[in-house]
């Protein structure tokens, strides 16, 4: 009776971990050229990119949006590469607020949240690589629309942030 107990446990642990894996982890995936280095590891250089493309140039985004694109492309990869870590709970945590950040992004780009990480990584990509080939000039902008601009994405994002967490409440 013990064996058939724990026997039925595991097949549930498998089965629960084989869906949650199907979404999460994905296998064998092929990375767009330039992206990595042949040695590199994944992890370092994914968080790397992304560090350097949204926290210490987030100010050229605008100016540079194949940049944004790109930086999207390494934010798949790194949840990929958390998803393969399944006992740091510190990874796990990460991971849980990455998976809301891209299923937000996702939505809000009209792309299905359930699309492959691989079609993701390639459309983030290859967006970025035709945006780079375009010629983007920077508009000059006066003092006050800049300022009105700034304010009105603080009170979007003030917004976001409560609709987020009356979502959360229910």
């Amino acid at each position: 009776m013990k064996r058939f107990i724990s026997s039925i446990f595991c097949l549930l642990f498998i089965a629960h971990t084989a869906a949650a894996e199907k979404w999460c982890y994905e296998k064998n995936l092929n990375y767009p050229n330039g992206m990595f280095g042949q040695f590199s590891h994944k992890t370092k250089v994914t968080s790397q990119k992304i560090n350097s493309i949204f926290k210490f140039g987030k100010d050229s985004l605008s100016e540079h949006p194949e940049r944004m694109l790109y930086g999207l492309a390494y934010l798949e990869v790194l949840m990929n590469e958390l998803c393969f870590d399944r006992h740091n709970t510190s990874a796990i945590q990460s991971r849980e607020k990455i998976q809301k950040v891209i299923i937000n992004l996702r939505t809000s780009l009209g792309l299905p949240s359930d699309m492959s990480r691989q079609k993701m990584i390639n459309i983030y990509w290859s967006t970025g690589k035709l945006l780079e080939m375009a010629s983007v000039k920077k508009l000059e902008i006066d003092k006050t629309r800049m300022d009105n601009i700034k304010i009105l994405r603080e009170a979007k994002s003030l917004l976001k942030s409560e609709l987020s967490g009356a979502m959360d409440e229910k």
